[in-house]
């Protein structure tokens, strides 16, 4: 396991089984504003970046039907 705090968008997109199309999709502002809960990410100049953590957070916060 790596000791890098942050995933990139190609390791996001393969952690959540989607396309990195799909995954800066939800990352869009006006996505974000129609999710209960929007995806979690970091932007870093003009990258974005993503907290293992926090996705896992998200994945079960939606899981849940948005019960933490």
């Amino acid at each position: 396991m790596s000791d890098r705090l942050l995933l990139t968008i190609t390791e996001a997109a393969s952690l959540l089984g989607l396309s990195k199309q799909q995954l800066y999709q939800l990352t869009r502002e006006r996505s974000r504003c129609r999710q209960s809960r929007p995806l979690p990410y970091v932007r870093l100049g003009k990258r974005l970046a993503f907290r293992r953590e926090s996705l896992e957070a998200w994945i079960q916060a939606n899981e849940n039907g948005g019960a933490l």
